[in-house]
């Protein structure tokens, strides 16, 4: 909207709309000695606050309708999130963010160490919550795949803009060409330009 947001902490950033789904899930996606509706309904737990209890009635129905949604394979929502595979404990960091109504979704590394129907469900989740508004910022480092699912794709290197493309017709060669530019260099989306060294370049 053009507004200034104010992104000091966790809490300040998901009431401006903000939310992100980080790299490392098992470091920063999950807390590990929960379970997994536990996990789901963190971010929004003062939804189900009334006085000094929860309505574990009313958050049970969101986990339910979350994994329902998102196809997370638990036999139950009180199972440590730990039982669950790679891509279900993915699936339930995106649903615990989903919950907080996003309307900027950043996701680092979604696909990262999950199967491929894992993948293509979060592919499609993401194509989904597009159609429904929400812009979604996603890192990758898998061509393929900034290439398959992106409308926009920026490449980055040593934090500064290396490329920036409108994904229509947009080549590998050409991503590659300014993952391996000079970051600032004025050829950085020009494809013949290769000849750099690659470092830490990351597309998103």
């Amino acid at each position: 909207d053009g507004q200034p947001v104010d992104t000091r902490t966790p809490l300040k950033s998901i009431r401006a709309g903000l939310c992100m789904v980080p790299e490392d899930r098992k470091r920063q996606g999950i807390i590990p000695d929960m379970g997994v509706g536990q996990n789901i309904t963190l971010a929004v737990l003062d939804n189900y606050s009334k006085m000094t209890r929860i309505d574990a009635e009313a958050e049970l129905g969101s986990i339910d309708r979350e994994i329902s949604r998102m196809h997370l394979k638990t036999a139950s929502p009180f199972l440590p999130i730990t039982s669950l595979s790679g891509g279900n404990q993915q699936k339930a960091v995106l649903a615990k963010m989903l919950l907080t109504r996003p309307r900027v979704l950043i996701l680092d590394e979604p696909t990262r160490g999950v199967d491929v129907g894992a993948k293509y469900e979060i592919y499609k989740l993401m194509g989904a919550l597009a159609a429904e508004g929400v812009a979604i910022i996603m890192v990758s480092s898998e061509l393929a795949e900034v290439l398959g699912v992106s409308d926009r794709v920026l490449v980055i290197g040593e934090g500064r803009l290396c490329g920036d493309f409108i994904n229509h017709e947009l080549t590998q060669e050409q991503v590659l060409a300014a993952a391996l530019s000079h970051p600032g260099d004025p050829d950085s989306n020009d494809p013949d330009n290769n000849n750099h060294n690659d470092n830490d370049r990351k597309t998103a």
